[in-house]
């Protein structure tokens, strides 16, 4: 069985991980905001800032990782670069996401008393 036969599998995942990544992390700021409390929680704003930050440098990471990695042998075919587009760069984007807010969930702020 080739890489091939698992490339629907993993489309799906590469579709779906970015919608789940950003689901996560709202959950993980309504943690965190109930967590801390109205005024030691992370502006809503900065917040979005630094998530998209994150997610856009992981997915261009990602992007280019996966396209080196399939279309740099010498049996690559003409469409290798969509491995980076649909699966890598979505899964490397929703992973950083959610490291980024799990981040911010635990560690930013002083819990309430």
């Amino acid at each position: 069985m080739s890489g091939d036969a698992f490339f629907p599998l993993f489309l799906i995942v590469g579709l779906f991980s970015p919608i789940c990544s950003i689901v996560g992390a709202v959950v993980f700021y309504v943690w965190h905001s109930e967590r801390v409390g109205r005024a030691n929680r992370i502006p809503v704003l900065a917040y979005i800032l630094v998530i998209t930050i994150c997610g856009v440098a992981g997915g261009y990471l990602g992007l280019s990782v996966g396209i080196a990695k399939v279309c740099g042998g010498v049996n690559a075919d003409n469409l290798c670069g969509l491995w980076g587009f649909l699966v890598t760069g979505p899964v490397a984007f929703a992973a950083s996401v959610l490291l980024a807010s799990g981040i911010f969930a635990l560690a930013i702020g002083r819990t309430r008393n």
